[in-house]
């Protein structure tokens, strides 16, 4: 596996990605679009071994001066829980603390993404508020924080 950058000629590929990870949630394809153009960080994790497939992306955008948002982090269903979304995760939060301004990730995750939630807490956040409501599907999220 290996990590690179996002380009606009990935969108087919991130978009059928989102669509079948968040169904109704998924960001359009026009909205990831506009996150290939303007983020701070948008990393795919490639299968290199084979086809060349991505298997899995994050977006971070930085949304103050002291702080990034993760805004997404996905692994294709047949690649999760083999490690692959703590070897993205850890790639992107050096590339983060190498930004010499940031104090702070924060990121929604929903409520009842128990995998996504301990993943994120064995990297050091922390579950900071409970959004009643926050997806489309009226499910509720958590706002998790880092403080680095």
């Amino acid at each position: 596996m290996r990590i690179n950058t996002v380009s606009i000629k990935d969108i087919d590929e991130i978009f059928r990605l989102e669509s079948n990870t968040f169904k109704k949630d998924a960001f359009s394809k026009n909205s990831i679009l506009n996150l290939i153009i303007n983020n701070t960080f948008f990393f795919k994790l490639i299968n290199d071994d084979i086809s060349n497939e991505i298997v899995g992306f994050i977006i971070i955008i930085q949304d103050r001066e002291d702080r990034v948002n993760l805004i997404n982090l996905v692994i294709s269903k047949q690649y999760q829980n083999k490690g692959y979304g703590s070897h993205l995760l850890k790639y992107t939060l050096n590339k983060i603390k190498e930004m010499n301004n940031i104090e702070v990730i924060v990121l929604n995750v929903n409520s009842k993404n128990e995998v996504a939630i301990w993943l994120y807490q064995k990297f050091g956040f922390r579950i900071a508020e409970k959004i009643e409501n926050y997806y489309r599907q009226k499910k509720n999220a958590y706002v998790m924080i880092l403080n680095i």
